[in-house]
């Protein structure tokens, strides 16, 4: 159980560091706060690292890398439509569900 909290955390982290990303790439005008921004988001990234590599011990890499990566994207998504207003798309939803499904799939 741990080890799934390892790796949900991860993915949080993970999902994060990408909008901590794009508010970098966003922010040129001022190049400290893209800077700063950026190194939050590296910093968010060897945190999920961390926690990816420390919920392995306890999972196959062939069941946790699916159900990170999938629902990485997943919550990527998500966070880029709440937090910067990006369209998603029936067929990029559609493509979404087949992901889930997938990751049901692998983790049962």
């Amino acid at each position: 159980m741990r080890h799934c909290i390892f790796l949900a955390a991860a993915i949080l982290l993970n999902s994060a560091s990408y909008v901590f990303y794009k508010y970098s790439s966003l922010n040129t005008a001022n190049r400290l706060a893209s800077v700063l921004l950026l190194l939050a988001g590296l910093v968010l990234g060897a945190a999920n690292a961390t926690l990816y590599t420390r919920s392995l011990k306890g999972l196959s890499l062939n069941t946790a890398y699916p159900i990170f990566s999938a629902l990485s994207l997943v919550l990527v998504t998500i966070l880029s439509l709440a937090v910067f207003g990006e369209a998603i798309s029936a067929r990029k939803l559609l493509g979404l569900a087949i992901l889930v499904v997938g990751v049901l799939v692998v983790a049962a």
